[in-house]
């Protein structure tokens, strides 16, 4: 009988539920594939053709956030008409909810990620490409309408919010205040800067300082040094022609 996707949609979705409900209670060395299997009501064979490991498991846990954060976006009925900067904050804002009733559980990933080799950063890198479709929508669309000007290295921006989304997680993950008031001024402050940076011409005239400073010094010191690689290429001909003459 053949499985609709609709179902393994939902398998999936009862294997991560029970993987995250047993990590949080047994720690991620203790809890076994076998027992999350159990707890969703598959085989154990199920589980290994969805998640071949645990580590799989917590990739898909941040993928399928990613997705759920896109879909709480799409429900807002006036999402089109709020600012970049609200997009953006709204975006990182909803991630977090999302995550708060699996804090335990984040912590978890977030201490493998920054302080052991269990998980990889590099790997939960590999889980933004949602994430990073998301922002350069925003962009685009932030553009097209000259909410902001087209900025220099647009392509490397939502690399660089992942970057900065990242960084918000590993604050919250350690926020201790009430309410984690701490954790919405550092979005607030911070998202303040990149608004205003997005809207001045200072990445514009960084990138003519690089660009200038590339010419006029990187290209002036290639060309000394192809000329003195010349010059000996030229000295090291004639002492060889007197040599063998």
């Amino acid at each position: 009988m053949k499985i609709s996707q609709k179902e393994k949609a939902k398998t999936k979705e009862n294997i991560l539920k029970a993987a995250v409900d047993l990590i949080t209670e047994k720690g991620f060395k203790n809890a076994s594939m076998r027992e999350m299997a159990k707890n969703a009501g598959v085989s154990n064979p199920t589980i290994y053709n969805y998640f071949p490991t645990k580590e799989k498991l917590l990739y898909a846990y941040l993928e399928q956030k990613h997705i759920e954060s896109a879909k709480v976006l799409e429900e807002i009925a006036d999402f089109h008409t709020f600012t970049l900067r609200e997009q953006l904050q709204t975006l990182v804002e909803t991630e977090l909810e999302l995550y708060l009733e699996d804090r335990e559980f984040v912590i978890q990933i977030s201490e493998m990620a920054f302080h052991s080799s269990t998980v990889k950063l590099e790997s939960v890198y590999e889980t933004k490409e949602k994430f990073i479709a998301i922002v350069t929508e925003m962009l685009d669309i932030a553009i097209e309408a000259e909410e902001i000007e087209e900025p220099p290295f647009k392509e490397y921006l939502p690399q660089a919010f992942w970057d900065y989304y990242i960084m918000v997680v590993a604050y919250w993950v350690k926020d201790d205040s009430e309410m984690f008031e701490n954790t919405t001024q550092f979005i607030d402050h911070s998202m303040g800067v990149i608004e205003a940076l997005l809207r001045s011409s200072i990445l514009n005239k960084a990138s003519d300082l690089g660009m200038f400073l590339f010419k006029t010094h990187l290209l002036s010191s290639l060309e000394k040094f192809s000329t003195k690689k010349s010059t000996f290429t030229n000295v090291k001909r004639k002492l060889k022609g007197l040599l063998d003459g």
